[in-house]
């Protein structure tokens, strides 16, 4: 008897709120239940992106995969959000907002350093990540990428495979994280043929360059045009421009920061690629062990952060005196003989 009046008068307690409070109320105490001890042990990760750039193929994906990885596998607890490039106002909220909730926040780009400069110190308990910004602060781990080797490497492969001697880069914002690429990519190209005619061109000033694809296209196209046979292209994802132009063209295209190489089997002559994805889980993975790691660090060839893909769609395009002759200046890179530029001359040759 005792157990029944324990079991039913709970039961009728319920009853006489639903009857007295009505419905909607309860449902939302239901929904604001507090998370249980499984999900408060749980790293709850922000990605932050520097705008809708996810599914591009080429540099956002590699967070999207990183982090969806992470949520599979680490057991994290994911958000992920858009920024705005066109309202840096807005992006800084939305980056406030992250860290009033989040464990880590991470995000990328050099579009969102100053936003992340100015938050981060609010929230000196959060820990946050930013990738492809130099940022030294005492809960910010930046990650950056010597994309400069990566490039001269793909430079001395367009200087290799160019018939015409006419080599074009197409950058999506002219600032000086995109000037690494650059002047790696010249290098690289001046070593193989110092008499190789270089086309440089951005499509924009600033970050609305990565996402304009018809007029990277139409860039390609007017380069293509001149002889140019052979595009790097580190325009986010404006680089699908330039690949519909390679496409039309039947001129080869050098992809970035993703492997492309499967885009257009036989135009992607290859890719400067980051292992962006397995850095994002690194980071992930040292906060959740406790050894997150704030200040800057700097990934490059010799320890695999950047690298020039080869696989079956583009190994047909690469001769074995080709991939020989780009191993070879891989290796004096990376035991310092050769000594990579990441910063650009001006006024331009």
């Amino acid at each position: 008897m005792n157990y029944i009046k324990y079991v039913c008068l709970p039961m009728i307690l319920v009853i006489m709120f639903l009857i007295v409070c009505g419905c909607e109320y309860v449902e939302k105490v239901v929904d604001s239940h507090d998370a249980s001890p499984l999900e408060s042990s749980q790293l709850k990760v922000t990605m932050i992106y520097p705008n809708d750039c996810v599914g591009s193929a080429a540099y956002c994906d590699g967070f999207h995969i990183g982090v969806r990885t992470a949520e599979s596998e680490l057991g994290i607890i994911l958000t992920e959000i858009n920024g705005n490039e066109n309202d840096p106002v807005a992006t800084e909220m939305l980056m406030r907002e992250a860290a009033q909730n989040s464990d880590l926040v991470i995000t990328a780009g050099y579009q969102m350093g100053d936003i992340l400069n100015r938050v981060a110190p609010e929230f000196p308990g959060v820990k946050f990540s930013i990738f492809d910004v130099v940022l030294d602060m005492p809960n910010v781990a930046a990650v950056n990428y010597k994309s400069n080797e990566g490039s001269f490497l793909v430079g001395a492969i367009a200087a290799l495979k160019s018939a015409t001697g006419k080599i074009g880069y197409i950058g999506g914002a002219d600032v000086p994280l995109l000037h690494e690429f650059e002047a790696g990519y010249i290098a690289g190209i001046r070593e193989i043929n110092p008499m190789a005619e270089i086309a440089v061109e951005y499509i924009s000033l600033d970050a609305t360059g990565f996402i304009q694809p018809d007029r990277a296209k139409e860039i390609a196209l007017a380069q293509y045009a001149a002889g140019v046979d052979v595009i790097y292209t580190a325009a986010g994802g404006s680089g699908q421009g330039v690949l519909e132009a390679a496409q039309e063209t039947q001129n080869y295209i050098i992809w970035v920061d993703s492997n492309g190489n499967g885009l257009v089997p036989g135009l992607v002559l290859t890719s400067m690629a980051k292992e962006i994805s397995g850095s994002v889980q690194r980071v992930i993975q040292e906060t959740i062990d406790g050894n997150f790691t704030a200040g800057v660090r700097y990934f490059g060839l010799k320890d695999g952060g950047v690298y020039y893909a080869v696989d079956e769609h583009n190994m047909p395009l690469l001769s074995d005196d080709i991939i020989e002759k780009v191993e070879a200046l891989k290796e004096k890179i990376i035991t310092g003989e050769i000594v990579v530029p990441n910063t650009i001359t001006l006024p331009r040759e």
